[in-house]
Order: C-alpha cells, then structure tokens, then sequence
C-alpha cells in the first residue's frame, strides 16, 4: 500500500555506499521504519541524504506481511530543524527526546498529537540558547510522551494505599517500576525508590511550572526521569549521559 504522510526523521543507519534504513515518526501511521535506497547519491528523489530531524513529506510503500521494511519513495525535505548544530546542548537535547521517542513508540501506531508536540518541541527549542529554557522544554516533552505512551507515572497519591496527603509533612519517594509515588508509611517495603523532595513534586503536578524553574531543580527532575527512563528500558538511554 502506498502511503503519504508528513514525517521528522529518528534515526538513520547507512545500509549500504547508496543506501540507508530510515526510522520516521509519521504524523498519521506512528513509528515507521524505511528503506531509502540511493538516498545517499547527489542527486536522489529524497533531496539529499536523509538525516535525523529531516521533516517534509514522505511517500512509503508498506508491505502486506509484518516485520518487513517499509519502502520509502519520496521524501520533500524542508529546512524546518537546521539550527540546532549552533547549540551543542540544544542538539544533545533534541536528540535525547529523539531516542526516547523511538524507543518507546511502537510501529505503525498513530500519536497524532505526539508529533504535533515532538514538532512543536523542535521548533522551541530553535528559538533559545538559555540551557535552563531549554531543559525545561525537554522534561515537558518528556512527561507528555509518557502520557501518550501509557507510562505517565501516578503523581498525585501513594500507588500502595492510595493515600493522597503525598508530599507534605512526610518524605515521598518515587518509584519506576511502580510508576508513581510512595508515601512515608509504605516506602519500607519497596527497596527500589528515589527520593522526591516537595519543591519536585510540585513542579511535576504543575509542569505549566517548568519553565520558570531554577536550573539546579531542573536537574533534579531530569534525573529522576532518566532514572524512570532507564528501569522502563532495562538501560539507560544513550543521550542521557549529557543530562544525568
């Protein structure tokens, strides 16, 4: 079936001196994995060499049987995402909501307004070098593509008793292969836990706060994300040596 589609690219691997296979995050068909073949020639119907961020539209041909790559066709590039090389951490933090993006999307299912968001992200982050702005961008994208995997974790009451007085008077702790917050009187009996301390807490129930937060707490957000991040995948994520 062939198919037409608006696209960013995820991921790239050289299949051949001609040749790539291409992972696209398709605004209607998800996560789509493609070969691009000759798209590494001058002169290709791809506008060039495909790399991570290109966005445009693609035309694919699927095949009838699963686990097969899709065929790439056309790719109409356009100039929307070229400036994050003039940054180093605004490219280390695109490519970091890159890969997770990737690696939690399954193939060939729809999150329509997760591209809108991932789009909208790349295009932010165009507009600041501030790295605290920056970051902060990155944890709210982060956060909103939890949600619309499944993985959003439970943030306003304990996930063992159910008690919402979190936060308070007695330390909370958070737990990833929970997914969501630990009171004070049930955290002894789940060795694996962070502990989150108030001013966090309130900012991950409010993310609307994020971009008015402090550097210093904004790392201590993101490295409780990438700490979940990495009990979700068994592994830590590649980029996120850049911000742990």
């Amino acid at each position: 079936m062939r198919i037409k589609d608006a696209a960013i690219c995820l991921r790239t691997v050289n299949y051949s001196e001609t040749s790539q296979v291409v992972t696209l995050f398709t605004r209607e068909n998800g996560k789509v994995a493609a070969m691009a073949k000759g798209s590494r020639r001058i002169k290709s119907s791809f506008d060039g060499p495909i790399e991570v961020f290109s966005f445009g539209e693609v035309m694919f041909i699927t095949k009838d049987f699963g686990g097969q790559l899709a065929m790439l066709t056309e790719f109409s590039q356009q100039p929307r995402f070229r400036g994050f090389q003039r940054n180093l951490y605004m490219l280390n933090a695109a490519l970091f909501a890159a890969e997770l993006t990737e690696r939690f999307l399954e193939d060939h299912d729809p999150h329509p307004e997760l591209f809108d968001k991932f789009q909208k992200f790349l295009e932010t982050l165009q507009q600041t070098n501030a790295e605290s702005e920056i970051l902060a961008w990155l944890i709210l994208y982060q956060l909103r593509l939890l949600e619309e995997t499944g993985l959003a974790p439970m943030l306003d009451a304990c996930v063992n008793c159910g008690q919402t007085r979190v936060g308070t008077a007695h330390p909370t702790y958070f737990s990833s292969s929970h997914n969501g917050l630990l009171c004070a009187d049930c955290e002894m009996a789940f060795p694996e836990k962070r502990l989150i301390d108030t001013s966090m807490l309130n900012i991950l129930q409010n993310p609307a706060k994020l971009p008015k937060t402090e550097m210093k707490d904004l790392n201590k957000i993101e490295s409780l994300l990438i700490y979940h991040f990495t009990e979700l995948l068994h592994k830590p994520p590649k980029m996120a040596k850049y911000f742990g």
